[in-house]
């Protein structure tokens, strides 16, 4: 076995997509382990692969932004396989039923650890484990002293049942694998968002189990069932992907207690509390898919700021409207009906749909910064804007 090299072009020392390395590798496992899988997360090891069979994969996962975990004399490489001879040795796991894995991100090397994963015969790790016992005792390196003695001490068929079933790959990106996967299914510019977003959704997964007191364990076929269907709806041609998660109830609650002038609008009409919940959440959407559709490039940002434009005419012509034909309602029931018109529209951007809460989210953007309003007399009842 080698080691596995794997270069890449999207280097991401430090947090992936602002996850740590053990919910990245536990998405990876959960898109492309066999059928009738589960992907543990911190319950047999870092990340567990237990497959229908009863076999396992075990992978121990190492960050490695400072030092070489792959070094001749690494702790982290030696604690590895002294705790995998443990584990065995306690009946904790079946050897001959495992296969095991260290994966190193970004990239490392190292002689011993190439030496190691090359191991496929007893008779290599015979070979491997004297020359190991003889630099040992030659340099005697302290901080991994413990975990070499541990290896030195086992039986040879303890050794070369981890040895010879052990890989060690290291990348440069984690990431990079997850892009191979969506890279001929999905446009560029959805690629990263998607795997934030399966990262995400196995985080979340693992997380709400270790919540309920469960081990993290889940379900691959169902999971990626799930994921396959949130791509097949945020890949759609001619729609623009919202892949903002909807805020929970007390961020809502935080905003809407503030006050902000959107949210005065909709007091000024005696809105209800539902309506200005939603009017929350969805302007934090559409303020977030704003922005990450700029970044990204699916949106000129010139179009988005010509669809305002657009929202600001079209509420000119429904507030004209509504004046026409309601001249015997008072102004904050003429205010509501403005806002329950404006609130109903859809409108693309540049000929491509975009999710429901889109538009609604934009128009109360707009009222925050007073562009528009709903109250017939909105300016001179709060003023002008102070942006």
């Amino acid at each position: 076995m080698n080691v596995a090299v794997k270069a890449a072009k999207h280097a991401a020392p430090g947090p992936y997509l602002g996850f740590a390395l053990q919910p990245v590798r536990l998405c990876y496992h959960l898109l492309t382990c066999p059928s009738g899988a589960h992907v543990s997360l911190e319950l047999l090891d870092d990340v567990a692969i237990h497959r229908a069979d009863g076999t396992l994969a075990l992978e121990q996962t190492k960050s490695a932004l400072k030092q070489n975990p792959l070094s001749d004399w690494a702790a982290d490489l030696w604690k590895a396989i002294a705790n995998w001879l443990d584990s065995a040795a306690s009946g904790a796991i079946d050897p001959s039923k495992c296969q095991f894995r260290i994966y190193v991100s970004p990239l490392h090397t190292g002689a011993v650890a190439q030496a190691l994963s090359d191991c496929n015969s007893d008779a290599a790790v015979e070979k491997l484990t004297a020359a190991a016992a003889l630099n040992f005792k030659k340099k005697k390196p302290a901080a991994c002293a413990p975990y070499i003695q541990r290896f030195l001490s086992a039986s040879d068929d303890e050794r070369a049942a981890i040895v010879t079933r052990l890989t060690i790959v290291s990348e440069a990106d984690p990431l990079e694998s997850l892009r191979t996967l969506l890279k001929t299914t999905v446009v560029p510019e959805l690629i990263d968002v998607l795997c934030e977003s399966a990262i995400g959704m196995a985080k979340e997964q693992a997380d709400e189990l270790i919540r309920q007191g469960k081990a993290a364990k889940i379900d691959g076929d169902r999971f990626k069932a799930n994921f396959i269907a949130f791509v097949q709806r945020n890949n759609l041609p001619g729609l623009l992907t919202s892949l903002t998660e909807k805020p929970d109830e007390d961020q809502v609650v935080a905003i809407l207690v503030q006050r902000p002038t959107f949210i005065r609008q909709l007091e000024l009409i005696d809105s209800n509390y539902d309506d200005r919940m939603r009017a929350v959440s969805d302007y934090l959407r559409s303020s977030a898919d704003k922005t990450r559709w700029a970044e990204t490039g699916a949106v000129f940002e010139g179009s988005l700021r010509d669809f305002d434009e657009s929202l600001v005419w079209r509420h000119g012509l429904i507030s004209d409207e509504i004046a026409d034909l309601s001249s015997h309602h008072d102004s904050i029931r003429k205010g509501r009906a403005i806002y329950r018109r404006c609130a109903q529209l859809q409108i693309p951007i540049d000929g491509r749909a975009v999710p429901e809460h889109f538009v609604h989210g934009c128009f109360n953007a707009l009222a925050d910064t007073l562009r528009l309003g709903w109250h017939p007399e909105y300016e001179a009842l709060l003023g002008p804007s102070e942006e």
